[in-house]
């Protein structure tokens, strides 16, 4: 009796959700009935793996049939196609090649039994992997080809459907007639983002908190869950679909009006300020959110220019005795060094401020800083974004571009060479040319690479300069509504701009600011 593997594979999500590994299963096990000397020893299972990404070397079920194979611990390798080995031509041939050579036969229920016994085998063996390959390839480009036309006509693609909108029957018919569905705004889920956005911008809300805000109100998610969470407010605000934008992975459509709920400034405002809301901002070292929920100006940032501890905000109260005799309670805001409390031989300085003196004297210097931001011309704020210069980059894309042209058809004549050695055609060996063509791909992916990196480069110093832009636009936001914002924007504010403040006693007052305004200029601070 011939002991017989089965090997299944499905490389696709849809597919292992699906679950066609039983399909397989069954005609690999009807086809071994038709073979009265066969008996299946063993079934293996892959769910999820591509054939054409992922190599057999990293791929743990050929890995492990191998080691069995050099055992001589079966005689037949089974599948339902041959794909199911593997869709890459310049190595699944070699790999069935290779259990041939170990004595192994390799079957398909589809193809029948795979031989190398003349140069005829050969030839047609590379060719059979190669149109799986290609068809493998073809497939991949087809589907990012029709996903693209429809983020590119507006077209909703599947998939859970973002907050504020929901599918409505339209009048537009698939290729069968059939009635489907389009993305139409929720007027009243609407309502809710464009209330998530305000919160984030204008009145100084972190995520956490907006999904606190949210939670508390009994909102409901997409789920139909009260369970929003600062992470899904971030992945919302991050979704361009609110600026009425279609997009997948590498492709966004142009901005469709029906589909618009924020208008670009307040959508790339909000990236700005929730971006912002880390320490990492304007060059510091961590990356810590910023609370947003305090009822004091300087929570955070305040520290002892004495002993260098943080100064917490906190409430004082006294009780005095008047000229009548009675006594009058007087409570006020303070900020306390702690350190200086509990032991105070390590610290000179005082155990409280007040707060309104603090303040005011932080206020009158930010006042200051803005109104220099809101007097100097844009034009010279964006000075420094519009000095970058991106050559180097465009030079580099230039220089990988021409090599991978050059290696695409060094690989191309390598392809066309080994065709040859199949047939008897070439003088050089066809283990030499696939080393050849390994050594080759390898140089064009890293090609392929260096393309992508530098067009990365280029992309970035782009978005560096909207970022620079979105940080001037926001600033002379800032100066035109301190004066009259409420305490937790102020404080959001104030977070932003200044690293720390140290106050030393009789409230002097030493402010470290995370920018300036040389900054945006491009010169010396």
């Amino acid at each position: 009796m011939k002991r017989v593997i089965c090997l299944y594979r499905v490389s696709t999500v849809g597919q292992v959700d699906h679950d066609d590994i039983p399909m397989q299963k069954l005609a690999c096990r009807e086809y071994a009935a038709t073979h009265p000397d066969w008996e299946i020893v063993d079934e293996i299972s892959e769910k999820g793996v591509s054939g054409y990404k992922v190599s057999t070397n990293a791929r743990d079920a050929i890995v492990e049939i191998k080691k069995r194979a050099v055992l001589h611990q079966f005689d037949v390798l089974l599948v339902f196609m041959f794909d199911r080995l593997g869709r890459r031509e310049d190595e699944t041939p070699f790999v069935v090649q290779w259990f041939s050579q170990q004595g192994i036969e390799v079957w398909s229920t589809r193809e029948g039994e795979q031989r190398f016994d003349t140069h005829v085998d050969k030839l047609l063996n590379y060719i059979r992997f190669w149109q799986a390959s290609g068809e493998s390839e073809k497939t991949a480009i087809r589907v990012k080809t029709k996903h693209t036309q429809m983020i590119q006509e507006g077209l909703y693609r599947g998939g859970l459907i973002p907050y504020g909108y929901k599918l409505e029957y339209c009048g537009r018919t698939n290729k069968r007639g059939q009635a489907v569905r389009d993305l139409v705004i929720d007027e009243n889920e609407a309502v809710i983002v464009k209330r998530i956005f305000h919160l984030l911008t204008e009145e100084g809300y972190g995520t956490n908190r907006v999904a606190q805000y949210l939670n508390d109100r009994g909102i409901k998610t997409k789920r139909g869950t009260t369970l929003w969470r600062g992470t899904s407010i971030r992945a919302l605000i991050d979704n361009p679909i609110y600026r009425g934008v279609m997009h997948m992975t590498g492709v966004q459509s142009e901005p469709f009006a029906h589909l618009r709920i924020i208008d670009d400034d307040l959508f790339e405002r909000c990236q700005q300020t929730v971006k912002g809301r880390s320490t990492k901002n304007f060059g510091a070292e961590t990356e810590t959110p910023l609370r947003t929920d305090t009822r004091s100006l300087l929570s955070g940032i305040l520290y002892c220019g004495h002993c260098g501890s943080r100064l917490c905000y906190n409430y004082q109260r006294d009780v005095r005795k008047r000229a009548d005799g009675t006594t009058a309670v007087y409570e006020y805001e303070v900020y306390r060094c702690y350190r200086k409390l509990s032991s105070r031989h390590t610290c000179d300085g005082q155990s409280a401020y007040k707060a309104a003196a603090l303040n005011e004297a932080v206020e009158r210097q930010v006042k200051q800083f803005l109104a220099r931001i809101h007097s100097e011309p844009k034009k010279n704020l964006l000075a420094l974004a519009g000095a970058r210069n991106d050559e180097a980059n465009r030079v580099a894309f230039r220089q990988a571009e021409k090599e991978f042209e050059n290696t695409q058809k060094q690989v191309a004549a390598l392809e066309e060479e080994a065709v040859k050695a199949l047939t008897g055609e070439s003088q050089l060996d066809l283990a030499i040319i696939n080393q050849m063509l390994i050594k080759h791909r390898a140089k064009l992916e890293a090609a392929q690479r260096a393309m992508d990196d530098a067009k990365a480069r280029m992309e970035t110093e782009k978005q560096n300069n909207k970022e620079t832009i979105a940080q001037v636009d926001e600033l002379r936001s800032w100066a035109a509504c301190f004066d009259v914002a409420n305490i937790e924007t102020k404080h959001m504010i104030v977070a932003r701009l200044i690293d720390r403040v140290e106050v030393r006693r009789d409230y002097k007052v030493h402010i470290q600011f995370k920018i300036s305004v040389e900054q945006f200029l491009g010169q010396s601070a």
